[in-house]
């Protein structure tokens, strides 16, 4: 009981604090998984970004963040069936089966939508809420099915973009290396560890700051 207690007003005080320390209330995260939204949710502001609640794998993040604005107008289409074996086997293995949405030749993997409907209406709302002017991109491990998508993603020319790993990649400088994932061999859930990533980065001075 007295951790529960703890671990409450542990987060409570974060969030309250976060909210206080933002400055840069108007922008908009692309990420490759749910940690765009344990951010929102930190500093109590509303979705600007589709990137919530889902996934991409690699390349298909890769592609999607080389021409933003030009996947996200795409017209969003579901399939039955994912590209990437590795999916389909987890789906089968979990039997949680969730949407899954196409963006020409990128998937999206919305793993929280009850079903297309609820992808496609909550897609369509947040993307109108982008902020071009003011990205941040954050890209990790967790799904990654090429490590060289790593290394491209760091040569782009993003201005504000992070990125988040479980061990060290040869071709990869810039990283944040969260070392706890080290014998998993990839990052885990940004919301049930969300204390890993917060020791390791700041994402309040990164949203103020770009740093």
């Amino acid at each position: 009981m007295l951790k529960k207690i703890f671990n409450y007003s542990r987060e409570q005080l974060h969030q309250r604090l976060a909210k206080i320390r933002l400055k840069n209330k108007n922008f908009s995260i692309i990420s490759d998984d749910c940690w765009g939204g344990r951010v929102y949710t930190d500093v109590g502001v509303s979705y600007t970004s589709p990137t919530v609640n889902l996934f991409f794998y690699s390349s298909c993040f890769l592609k999607l963040v080389q021409d933003l604005k030009t996947y996200i107008e795409k017209d969003l289409e579901f399939i039955s069936v994912s590209k990437y074996e590795v999916a389909n086997q987890s789906i089968m293995n979990s039997g949680k089966h969730y949407p899954i949405g196409k963006l020409g030749d990128i998937e999206v993997h919305f793993l929280h939508s009850k079903d297309n409907e609820d992808a496609m209406t909550k897609w369509n709302y947040r993307k109108t809420r982008l902020n071009y002017n003011n990205l941040f991109f954050k890209f990790s491990d967790a799904y990654l099915i090429d490590p060289n998508d790593l290394i491209e993603f760091e040569k782009l020319p993003l201005k504000n973009k992070v990125i988040f790993v479980s061990k060290k990649y040869g071709g990869l400088a810039n990283f944040i290396h969260l070392k706890e994932f080290e014998k998993n061999g990839f990052v885990g859930d940004a919301f049930k560890y969300r204390w890993i990533y917060r020791n390791y980065f700041d994402a309040i001075k990164w949203l103020n700051d770009g740093k």
